[in-house]
């Protein structure tokens, strides 16, 4: 029965917001009175469901600066590496006008403790721009700020809805995907904080 009963809970809209609130409440989306802060741009790979938001908030940014910012694609699916996400990911970008010197993959990556490693080694102490969904916003920063790195978060896909109506109580797929989206992104914040601790 409890299972049950947090089955409902996690499945519902407002359970489900409640759950992202804290990570999709601090970080807004670039402003473009921003976008001369920076002239490249980190793009957190996050799985082939949230990568076209992801890919087109880069673009957005590129557009809206210079066709010289350089594009740095990190991560890989460590379930399958061969997947090939990365590679699909940059040629989205150049078939919509970004040129192909100004795009770098960084293929090594299979999580965001080695997406911020590894990509801090590249950008060194320049500033970019962030790119990952809101929920992850948080952690990703977090990791950047403790290595030191000059990031500032261009956040995209927020999934909270804030407003309610009466079939926000009925259980759905996507809320139960929000939900658990959630708890992972608390669970890994936690993890790293572990690590931190050895």
């Amino acid at each position: 029965m409890s299972g049950l009963i947090l089955y409902y809970l996690f499945s519902i809209t407002p359970v489900a917001d409640l759950l992202l609130t804290p990570l999709e409440e601090k970080y807004q989306r670039l402003a473009l009175e921003n976008m001369d802060k920076a002239d490249q741009i980190v793009l957190l790979l996050g799985g082939r469901e949230s990568d076209v938001l992801r890919a087109s908030e880069v673009l957005r940014i590129a557009h809206l600066t210079n066709q010289r910012t350089r594009i740095i694609i990190s991560g890989t699916d460590p379930i399958n590496p061969k997947s090939g996400e990365a590679p699909a990911v940059r040629e989205f970008f150049v078939a919509r006008g970004v040129p192909a010197e100004n795009i770098i993959i960084e293929g090594a990556s299979r999580n965001t403790w080695e997406n911020v490693r590894n990509t801090a080694k590249i950008v060194g102490e320049q500033r970019f721009f962030l790119v990952t969904s809101a929920y992850h916003m948080k952690r990703a920063m977090i990791e950047f700020e403790r290595v030191g790195a000059n990031s500032i978060p261009a956040p995209t896909d927020f999934r909270k809805k804030g407003e309610y109506t009466i079939f926000d109580f009925f259980p759905n797929a996507k809320d139960l995907r929000n939900s658990d989206l959630a708890i992972r992104e608390y669970f890994g914040i936690l993890f790293y904080n572990l690590l931190q601790l050895k």
